[in-house]
């Protein structure tokens, strides 16, 4: 018989469960964990305990419900809006905290948007508005206020598609994180908008060129993936949300 593991990454917690293909629960397990305030309207994680989380709770699901490695058809992880992205390396490591959906210290970028980009051309091509809240803004934020992190970083990451990565060695991006990032996806071509990523300079080649859909595979568990979380190497993992 064949199950599935889904693991969704929240603010304050991570929980993942196990189920088979009629969706009924066998298992359940969950990791809490705080949020980092520096400042009064600051809010950052770090994706490694993201991470230690997702593999926790898919070891103990498999623990629970005595199903075999094996008999794992796939593992989808989906996770919190990711405000910034994790800023990686060239080795794909995390340069610094991500700025998460909470964060609204990016309010001098902001103002930096609307003068030099306008929120009229923001919200013609994303669907979205100039503020805090929106992933773009907070990389704005890292370029200008962190220029090292900002000249160190090679790829930027959703905390699902971080997490994938350790899992699988593979980067991907799903269609809802990249929308997510609030001003750099183009909603009509459904596409990375060039356009607006050079206005507003974040570089193209930061992001993956293939964007998925929650439900492709995007990658198979390693043998360090797997000895992490119990799974059986080269299971499927998929891109989710």
């Amino acid at each position: 018989m064949a199950y599935l593991i889904g693991a969704d990454i929240g603010t304050l917690g991570t929980k993942s469960v196990l189920v088979d293909l009629e969706g009924r629960i066998l298992a359940s397990a969950s990791k809490e964990y705080g949020v980092i305030t520096p400042k009064p309207g600051w809010a950052e994680q770090h994706p490694d305990t993201w991470f230690e989380a997702v593999c926790k709770t898919i070891r103990s699901v498999l623990k629970i419900s005595n199903v075999e490695p094996g008999d794992v058809a796939g593992v989808c992880i989906s996770s919190l809006y990711g405000g910034s992205g994790v800023f990686c390396d060239e080795n794909v490591e995390p340069l610094r905290p991500c700025l998460i959906w909470a964060d609204r210290r990016a309010t001098e970028e902001c103002e930096w948007v609307k003068k030099n980009v306008g929120e009229g051309e923001i919200f013609k091509v994303t669907g979205n508005v100039v503020d805090p809240y929106y992933g773009y803004t907070k990389m704005l934020y890292v370029k200008f206020k962190e220029p090292k992190v900002w000249k160190k970083t090679k790829f930027v990451m959703t905390p699902n598609a971080y997490c994938i990565y350790k899992l699988t060695g593979s980067v991907s991006t799903d269609f809802s994180s990249a929308g997510n990032y609030g001003g750099i996806f183009d909603i009509h071509k459904r596409c990375w908008s060039d356009k607006l990523m050079d206005e507003l300079g974040i570089p193209r080649e930061f992001f993956p060129d293939k964007l998925s859909m929650a439900k492709d595979v995007v990658g198979e568990v390693t043998n360090e993936g797997a000895s992490l979380t119990g799974l059986k190497r080269g299971t499927p993992v998929m891109a989710g949300g």
